[in-house]
């Protein structure tokens, strides 16, 4: 007989994460709103979609930072889900240690908490069995000890993971695993956490890792969501996965090459033209200001913090810009700069155009050297 199960895969939410990097506690503040906005959308989804349950493969909290009041929150969002079942990993930030909410909190009778002391759990009305293979400290560089899974053909065998997958570390320490290992234990879909880009390239093989439904900071670009996955379990299994965005902002990371800019009005004009195209008041930019400016012209980071402060939710302003230099009134001097330039200059006019920019690169290279005292070839 067929058997059919759906449900949301998520993982790494981090509730009640500081945010500190924001600098602002009210920017800070309005993060952790958004974490929370992200996880009652993914609540809506279970009950939208009419899943049969919600996984939730590690890290669901801080365990360093989140309070009583927000351990009492998540748990009238799953009430909002009946008797759906919610099942839960512990990861390596809300990891079951002594003092663990998930040992001292009662929740509500639908959410199962799966640990090394306890790592199943069977749904007998829809046969569908899950195995966690979770966290019972911070920092773990071998896979808990538990009693080995129970997998069986005539029923539908889910494993929640929350670790390093296809990695060949020797003293990694959040729970190293070889993908031949987990694939081996034969499951039918493995719900993965740890990594915060989303990756369904071993789908194949019934393996996600959804990502941070929600990203946490620059390193984190790119769609953030959660999976509705569907099993399909007869004289074959059938699996189907959709991604769905949940998101609340983005973070960009943006290079401007200001070369041209010979005015602070240009330059404020550039950004603005350039932030309209990224919702900067809703999302979180840092800007990376490039290029070789006239002598003339220094910029004032600490202006463009508060010229563009009411125009973004965040924005930080780095100067990476180089001096920019005459270099035709320097050819003419009789020094050894002059000297320098004028030769370098005869070199790029006859050179290739394959060679000019590389020619170009050492003129300014060399300038800098001469006039600085100092090089910096990161360019």
């Amino acid at each position: 007989m067929e058997k059919r199960v759906s449900f949301i895969h998520c993982a790494d939410i981090h509730l009640d994460a500081p945010f500190s990097v924001l600098g602002k506690e009210n920017l800070s503040a309005e993060r952790r709103k958004d974490l929370k906005r992200t996880f009652e959308k993914i609540i809506e989804l279970v009950l939208e979609k009419n899943a049969d349950f919600l996984l939730v493969a590690g890290d669901l909290y801080e365990h360093r930072y989140v309070t009583r009041s927000t351990i009492t929150w998540v748990n009238e969002q799953f009430k909002k889900l009946g008797r759906k079942p919610v099942i839960i990993i512990p990861g390596n930030h809300d990891p079951y240690v002594r003092n663990s909410w998930y040992r001292s909190y009662r929740w509500n009778d639908n959410v199962h908490i799966l640990t090394s002391e306890n790592p199943d759990y069977f749904d007998e009305n829809l046969n569908v069995y899950f195995y966690g293979i979770g966290f019972d400290a911070f920092h773990q560089e071998t896979l808990p000890v538990q009693k080995p899974p129970e997998v069986l053909p005539e029923r539908i065998n889910i494993c929640l993971f929350h670790g390093t997958l296809k990695m060949q570390f020797t003293e990694d320490p959040y729970n190293p695993a070889e993908l031949d290992y987990l694939t081996g234990l034969g499951f039918d879909y493995y719900a993965v956490g740890h990594f915060h880009t989303k990756d369904e390239g071993l789908f194949g093989k019934g393996i996600i890792n959804p990502g941070s439904p929600e990203p946490l900071g620059f390193d984190e670009k790119g769609e953030h969501g959660v999976y509705l996955v569907e099993l399909t379990k007869g004289d074959t299994l059938k699996r189907q996965c959709t991604f769905i965005r949940t998101q609340q902002r983005a973070y960009y990371e943006l290079d401007i090459d200001i070369g041209d800019v010979e005015s602070t009005d240009m330059l404020t004009e550039k950004i603005s033209n350039t932030l309209c195209r990224y919702d900067s008041r809703k999302n979180i930019l840092r800007i990376n200001l490039t290029g070789r400016l006239n002598q003339d012209f220094h910029v004032d980071v600490g202006f463009l913090e508060r010229r563009f402060e009411t125009d973004c939710f965040s924005v930080w302003f780095t100067d990476n810009t180089k001096p920019g230099y005459d270099l035709e009134a320097l050819s003419k001097e009789k020094t050894l700069a002059g000297v320098f330039v004028k030769k370098m200059k005869e070199r790029i006019d006859n050179a290739d155009e394959k060679e000019k920019p590389v020619l170009e690169k050492a003129l300014y290279f060399g300038l800098e050297a001469l006039f600085e005292g100092s090089l910096n070839i990161s360019e």
